[in-house]
């Protein structure tokens, strides 16, 4: 019986040794970590920022994309964020960040077709006929409210949650016509202009925000003048 005791005690503290060094070597290379919240319009940029970042900081940033409404709902059921980016400054209200830079990049839409609509041509009154499929973003997220102040009422026959679900439909061919961010056009090669557009407002305004330290550095990062060079490099601009 006391040889049992001695052999259980053993076998315990050699499997609280195993998780002590699993935990050990199991450690990331990175000190920290932060969490980052980002509209799905700046998908391609801040995950390119966030490559660089983690570069230089020693920091390992966890990135979550997606409409700004449903991020911004995930954060009152209480998901844990130290940077959100979002298209719409008066989401933030009562999320608890206590550092802002509003309207730090700004994106403009445009409308873009299939890339294998080579042989149809389009104008800005095809957006009123029935004929045409058309999908746009849903009003009450950014960038359906920006497109009904932009290009006014559209004759749409989807809407989507986000400007993502938008450029999928018109990059496979599902639709003529979508209205999308001109970073969006950058990015996708299977959507082209719909016809010849000047680069105007009304335009997407995105604010970060931030809180604590690590979410405060990293926004620091992001306003600097190398940042914003790689901003506009993928089609974003700057008052």
């Amino acid at each position: 019986m006391w040889l049992l005791n001695v052999l259980n005690n053993s076998n315990k503290f050699l499997l609280a040794l195993g998780f002590s060094l699993f935990g050990f070597s199991g450690c990331s290379n990175h000190e920290q970590e932060i969490t980052v919240y980002a509209a799905s319009s700046l998908t391609e940029v801040v995950s390119e920022m966030v490559e660089q970042y983690e570069k230089v900081s020693n920091v390992k940033a966890i990135t979550i994309f997606g409409g700004s409404n449903h991020l911004a709902a995930q954060l009152r059921d209480g998901a844990s964020v130290d940077v959100f980016i979002t298209a719409d400054f008066e989401l933030l209200d009562g999320l608890g960040f206590n550092n802002f830079l509003k309207d730090f990049t700004q994106n403009s839409l445009v409308v873009v077709k299939p890339r294998d609509f080579t042989d149809k041509s389009f104008g800005p009154k095809d957006l009123q006929l029935e004929e045409k499929l058309i999908a746009i973003c849903s009003e009450g997220v950014p960038c359906g409210d920006t497109t009904r102040s932009r290009f006014g009422i559209v004759n749409a026959d989807t809407y989507e949650l986000n400007v993502k679900g938008v450029l999928a439909r018109v990059a496979a061919s599902e639709v003529d016509l979508g209205i999308v961010y001109e970073t969006d056009l950058k990015n996708e090669p299977k959507v082209v202009e719909a016809w010849p557009q000047e680069k105007i407002c009304p335009c997407v305004s995105y604010t970060l925000a931030s809180k604590g330290k690590k979410g405060d550095d990293f926004s620091d990062f992001l306003s600097s003048e190398t940042a914003k060079e790689i901003f506009s490099e993928h089609g974003f601009s700057h008052e």
